[in-house]
C-alpha cells in the first residue's frame, strides 16, 4: 500500500482555518439554514441526527451545520477527514466518519459506495498487510471491515432500493473471488440492477455467476444461448463457458464450428479455458483436448 509523507504545517493550519472559517459562515447563516431545514421537513424529508462522540470536536463543531440545515456541507467537511483518515490509516475513525456522513446524507448514493469500498478494499488490505498480527486477529480485523462494508451497502440500498449503482456494487462485492463470494446472491443483485436499468452488458456477469452455481445449469444454458444470440456478448468466455454447459447437459446445439468459427479456434480457446482461475466449470474439456482433430 502506497504512503504519503505528511502536510506541511502550512497546509494543515490553512486546512483549519479554512474550516473554522467555514465553521464561522454556519453561525452566520443560521437564519438561512433554519428555513432550509424546514423546506427539508416540508418536503418529508426526516433524515436522523448524526450520533456524534461528546470527545469528537470535529463532529460536534459540524453538528451546527448538520442540526441548521446544511447537511450536505457538512458531510462534505467530515468526508475530507475521512480521507485524512484513509492517509494516517486510521480505520476505525475513517468508519465512523463514514457512518456520520451517510447518516446526514442517506440519499447520497455514492458516499455509501465509497464508504464500502474504503472499508472492503482499503482497510482490508491495511491488514493483510500489517506486521505482528497473528493468522487468528488478521482474519478476524479483515472480517469486521468486510461486515463494515457489507452494512454500508445494505442500508445505503435500504435508502436508496431504486439505485441500480447500489445493487451493481453490492453485485461485485458478492462475487469478488478474493474475499467470500456468494455466487447465487451476486445473480440476484444483477438481476435487480438491470430491472432498474443498469446497462444490457450485465446479463452476462448474471450469466458468469450462474454458471458457477451447481444444479443451475439448465438456467445459465437458457441465458448463455440468449446472449450468444447478440455479437455484442460473443465473448471467449461465453463460447467456452456455452460449450461446457452443453457438454454437462449433454445437448449439441451449437457445434464448435458455430461457437469458434473452426475446430482450431475452439481447441487453442477451450485449452486457455481450462486454466481459468474464476472458478468457472471446465467439465469435458480435458477429454477433448485429449481426442484427435478429425
Amino acid at each position: 500500500m502506497l504512503t504519503c509523507r505528511p502536510a506541511p504545517l502550512r497546509a494543515a493550519y490553512s486546512c483549519a482555518l479554512g474550516i473554522l472559517l467555514l465553521l464561522g459562515g454556519g453561525f452566520a447563516l443560521y437564519p438561512l439554514s433554519a428555513k432550509l431545514r424546514r423546506a427539508e421537513q416540508d418536503a418529508g424529508l426526516h433524515f436522523p441526527v448524526p450520533d456524534f462522540r461528546r470527545t469528537d470536536t470535529l463532529a460536534q463543531n459540524l453538528a451546527v451545520f448538520s442540526l441548521g440545515g446544511l447537511r450536505s456541507l457538512a458531510a462534505e467537511l467530515l468526508a475530507l477527514d475521512a480521507t485524512h483518515a484513509w492517509l494516517r490509516q486510521d480505520w476505525p475513525l475513517a468508519r465512523e466518519r463514514w457512518q456520520q456522513i451517510t447518516t446526514l446524507c442517506p440519499h447520497r448514493v455514492n458516499y455509501w459506495i465509497r464508504a464500502s469500498r474504503d472499508m472492503a478494499k482499503n482497510a482490508v488490505a491495511h491488514v493483510n498487510s500489517r506486521p505482528g498480527l497473528s493468522p487468528t486477529e488478521r482474519a478476524q480485523q479483515a472480517k469486521d471491515y468486510l461486515d463494515s462494508a457489507e452494512a454500508f451497502l445494505m442500508e445505503g440500498i435500504a435508502n436508496n432500493p431504486k439505485s441500480a449503482l447500489l445493487w451493481l456494487e453490492l453485485a461485485a462485492f458478492d462475487e469478488d473471488l478474493t474475499r467470500r463470494p456468494r455466487f447465487s446472491r451476486a445473480v440476484e443483485d444483477y438481476r435487480k440492477a438491470l430491472a432498474l436499468g443498469a446497462s444490457p452488458m450485465y446479463r452476462r456477469w448474471e450469466f458468469y455467476n450462474l454458471c458457477r452455481l451447481r444444479g443451475r445449469e439448465q438456467e445459465a444454458w437458457a441465458l448463455g444461448c440468449l446472449l450468444f444470440r447478440q455479437e455484442r456478448h460473443r465473448t471467449p468466455s461465453v463460447r467456452c463457458l456455452l460449450w461446457v454447459l452443453q457438454h454437462k447437459l449433454g445437448l449439441r446445439q451449437w457445434s464448435n464450428e458455430q461457437l469458434f468459427g473452426s475446430e482450431e479456434r475452439a481447441r487453442r480457446d477451450l485449452a486457455r479455458f481450462r486454466r481459468n482461475d474464476l472458478r468457472f466449470p471446465t467439465s469435458g474439456i480435458a477429454a477433448f483436448l485429449d481426442t484427435p482433430s478429425s
